[in-house]
């Protein structure tokens, strides 16, 4: 009886075969893990419709609980497998908000119609070597016997040994993902050793790199790890790119490398190439908002915050940095308003109440600022941006000692926030040596390129306390004029000189007040 269960024609040269689970192009088997089969069966046979990301992963990983981004990693390592290209696809498209779709004509066939025909062609072959077989003297059939068994041998150990290693490493994958995303300094550390494991069994997943690169940055931005986790999370974000340029989250992590150290230009290419890749990924435009931040250029930053929060509105942290951005243009009413939303999303999660704090501290609510900071470093301890705001706000309420203790703590741990930690505890301890050192290393950061504003900042503050008050004014002027506006960090000094008191000083607090105000709205009138 013939075998004409139909097959899947997808394109011109695409065959899916839902029987053997075969997929083949241009005559040659793709071999696709389990996961991305399944993706690619549920997208063909509701093509060309939009399939919604919930439908895909229900598809994919059955009753698995599983976030937006495995379905993107998903969708890229299906890509690749069949020479798909997101800028110029055959076969799938990113629908923005909405799913994914299969954009190539799909047509069933018949078996007899298609590129193969396993059955028959077994056949031939097996009743062609029979009849060689039994016109062969005996010696020669047990040769071929024993040479076939070590084929069979050879075969099935080599099938053995091929695909386990894959299948293993992207068990690793999923599984360091889910650790990543529970937001914690343990489960972070885990997921780094879980992408390590990945990659020792398979060296050119760029996956597992940029997986790794994010866990070597949050442990750098959040978990007070040193400077090499940042060096770290570079080097695999890079090695994600240098393997696989085509992979959205490989230059999300570079450009959220990039931006840690201050490289904004840099940051701001490699999150406008993962853009282009995933268009609908809506963590990314929420990083590329906060570089644009950072550079002064509100109206981009505004354009990007509320892009994200549309394409991933129960997303906390595209929530939080479009509070950031209310907040950094003193739209504070709207700021109020969407951390309250975020925070209502995710009462614990970390960037949300640090940024929430800072918020505070701007509207000066520093005695709120110091509850809520005590609270987080209470579950966080090694936040080391948690203690440096903290010790920022005891400094407004005047607690000096414990103030200190704060600056001391934070500058003990590693991050983005130990120079400015370092350089308040060497301040408030009158400690010149220390900060002559200090002063160094940022004049260092500043000639490889940082960005930053708070490094001249930073240098204002250095240079008071050597009795250099033209030039700290000068400085600070600097770097009010690079995007460091924020009034308390001038009236609230961990030194106490009459510079502050002068005119000139008088001048530079006007000069803040005028930023401020031209970074709102013009068509939203100014409300506090």
């Amino acid at each position: 009886m013939e075998l004409v269960m139909d097959v899947f024609k997808v394109g011109n040269d695409l065959i899916l075969d839902p029987l053997n689970k075969k997929v083949i192009r241009n005559g040659d088997d793709i071999s696709l893990p389990e996961l991305s089969y399944r993706l690619l069966l549920e997208l063909v046979e509701h093509a060309p419709e939009i399939v919604p990301h919930d439908q895909l992963i229900k598809a994919v990983w059955k009753d698995r609980v599983v976030s937006d981004e495995n379905l993107k990693k998903r969708i890229s390592r299906l890509r690749d497998s069949i020479a798909d290209n997101h800028s110029e696809p055959k076969y799938i498209v990113a629908e923005r908000g909405m799913g994914y779709r299969c954009v190539a004509t799909v047509r069933k066939i018949k078996r007899s119609e298609s590129a193969y025909n396993d059955i028959g062609d077994f056949q031939a072959t097996y009743y062609s070597i029979k009849r060689l077989v039994s016109r062969l003297p005996i010696w020669l059939v047990a040769s071929f016997g024993v040479l076939a068994i070590g084929m069979s041998s050879f075969v099935l150990f080599h099938h053995e040994n091929e695909n386990p290693p894959n299948e293993i490493s992207e068990a690793l994958d999923y599984q360091a993902a889910q650790s990543y995303l529970k937001f914690t300094e343990k489960d972070n550390d885990t997921a780094i050793s879980l992408y390590q494991d990945a990659i020792n069994r398979e060296p050119q997943n760029a996956s597992s790199h940029s997986g790794l690169s994010d866990a070597y940055l949050r442990g750098y931005w959040h978990y007070g790890k040193d400077k090499a986790w940042l060096e770290l999370g570079k080097k695999h974000a890079e090695k994600a790119v240098q393997i696989n340029d085509d992979l959205a989250w490989g230059h999300k992590a570079l450009g959220l490398a990039y931006y840690l150290s201050g490289q904004y230009e840099n940051a701001i290419a490699s999150f406008n190439l993962a853009r282009q890749i995933e268009p609908s990924w809506g963590e990314i435009p929420a990083y590329a908002s906060l570089v644009e931040i950072q550079l002064g250029h509100f109206i981009k930053a505004h354009k990007l915050a509320i892009l994200s929060v549309e394409l991933d509105p129960g997303n906390p942290f595209t929530n939080a940095i479009l509070g950031e951005l209310y907040r950094q243009s003193y739209r504070f009413y709207a700021a109020e308003e969407q951390f309250s939303k975020t925070l209502n999303i995710d009462p614990g999660f970390l960037m949300s109440r640090l940024l929430f704090s800072e918020y505070l501290l701007e509207s000066g609510r520093h005695v709120e600022a110091i509850s809520v900071l005590r609270d987080v470093i209470h579950k966080q301890q090694n936040s080391q941006q948690a203690r440096w705001l903290l010790g920022i706000a005891l400094l407004i309420d005047n607690q000096i000692e414990e103030a200190i203790d704060e600056f001391s703590a934070a500058s003990s741990l590693g991050g983005r926030y130990y120079l400015p930690a370092a350089v308040y505890f060497a301040a408030l301890k009158k400690d010149r040596s220390e900060l002559s050192k200090l002063g160094e290393q940022i004049a260092k950061l500043k000639l490889d390129g940082d960005q930053w504003a708070e490094l001249t900042f930073l240098e204002g503050i250095v240079l008071l306390i050597n009795d250099k008050g033209t030039e700290a004014t000068n400085k600070f002027e600097s770097a009010i004029f690079g995007g460091l506006t924020t009034t308390y960090r001038y009236t609230h000094l961990p030194i106490n000189s009459s510079i502050t008191t002068s005119h000139r000083f008088n001048e530079l607090l006007n000069l803040i007040e005028s930023k401020n105000k031209d970074k709102m709205p013009k068509r939203i009138p100014p409300r506090t």
